[in-house]
């Protein structure tokens, strides 16, 4: 049974990000946000992981992408910018959440597109659903954007999704962060936390720990909106960034050696 009663993660967070699929009582949590820097980040995350996937698939020949935790999907979504160029691309949405899951399924037009209703921390279940829907022959990225923070444990869910992953595969990896922007950061998060929504902010320190196992791709870990800019953007987000404004968020994209 749907809980449409009561906030939830995925609506909250497609509010802040500037989309529809939510209610009012999600919208009423998310509007006193919408210019917080939390919001500015969690969106340029958002086309970081896009800018990533498009570049992974046009220079790395990637052409199968999982998303963990996919939330409500906004147009384009990164399977959509994976089969753009490749009909017989393949895209997994795994998701903890029912509601994010059915809409997903709803939503969802290509081809070779799966969705996946698992838990995340239950990583032999995540490389379950991998193994059964992805090539082993060909290359593989797996995506954590806007996902890692809503993760008590990451840290440990991500070294054991990254134990169990074959080598060569791709991350396309952001965090927010209180590093920048701290008082604005932990106001937002105490805020979310009030509507019963956990978010945990990373230091560089920790996220580059997670991210150690890989082959970090140049320019390495920065902020989103200064990775691998472009002039156009696939774009249903908040207003860019200004570039030379600093940002509460880390992003990169690596290799399993």
């Amino acid at each position: 049974m749907l809980d449409t009663s009561r906030p939830n993660t995925a609506r909250v967070c497609n509010a802040l990000l500037g989309g529809k699929d939510h209610y009012e009582l999600d919208h009423v949590i998310a509007e006193p946000l919408l210019d917080s820097q939390l919001a500015i980040a969690m969106a340029e995350a958002r086309r970081f992981a896009r800018r990533a996937v498009e570049y992974l698939r046009n220079q790395h020949q990637v052409n199968q992408v999982v998303e963990l935790g996919c939330g409500f999907p906004l147009h384009p979504d990164i399977g959509e910018i994976t089969a753009d160029a490749n009909s017989t691309a393949r895209s997994l949405y795994i998701d903890n959440d029912l509601l994010a899951a059915t809409h997903a399924r709803a939503l969802l037009s290509e081809p070779n597109s799966v969705v996946a209703e698992v838990d995340l921390t239950d990583t032999a279940a995540v490389l379950a659903e991998i193994t059964a829907v992805m090539d082993s022959t060909e290359p593989l990225a797996v995506c954590l954007s806007g996902t890692a923070e809503l993760l008590a444990e990451a840290p440990a869910v991500l070294g054991a999704l990254t134990r169990q992953l074959r080598p060569g595969t791709w991350i396309v990896f952001s965090h927010i962060t209180d590093d920048n922007a701290g008082n604005d950061i932990s106001s937002a998060v105490a805020a979310l936390d009030n509507a019963g929504i956990a978010f945990h902010p990373r230091d560089r320190d920790t996220i580059t720990t997670m991210l150690a196992p890989y082959r970090i791709a140049e320019p390495g870990l920065i902020a989103p909106h200064r990775w691998r800019p472009t002039d156009t953007e696939h774009d249903t987000l908040l207003p860019l960034h200004p570039f030379t404004w600093d940002l509460a968020a880390y992003a990169a994209i690596g290799q399993l050696p």
